[in-house]
């Protein structure tokens, strides 16, 4: 049954925190085996739209962050979308900024600057 964004006003953080907490390692680690080429390009895409998949399935309204962690999941996620395999495995730039938030995310660097994502 479709379920609205507008019938569940009130989401609960706890489980945008779990969503978030349980998706952005994994994706952290498919773009940094994809850049290292440990993982194939189509199944980092693969994870990305299941991600997004199961984000909808969770009926939350669009929106900004609640935290500087989930931002760069959100924006990670959402550049992996825009990105052709080219311009990610030939544009040294956009590795590093991948792997700069790929990083942070599985707690090995700091935040990187202006990287800010928004909900879906």
């Amino acid at each position: 049954m479709l379920k609205l964004v507008s019938s569940t006003p009130d989401v609960p953080t706890e489980q945008i925190a779990n969503h978030i907490a349980d998706y952005a390692p994994a994706l952290a680690i498919s773009m940094l085996g994809t850049i290292n080429g440990d993982t194939s390009y189509d199944s980092l895409k693969k994870t990305c739209t299941e991600h997004l998949h199961d984000w909808w399935m969770l009926s939350i309204p669009s929106g900004t962050p609640d935290n500087t962690y989930e931002s760069v999941y959100w924006y990670l996620l959402h550049l992996m979308e825009s990105l052709e395999e080219h311009q990610l495995l030939g544009n040294c730039f956009i590795q590093f900024r991948v792997t700069a938030g790929a990083k942070f995310l599985l707690g090995m660097g700091e935040a990187p600057d202006k990287m800010q994502g928004i909900r879906p």
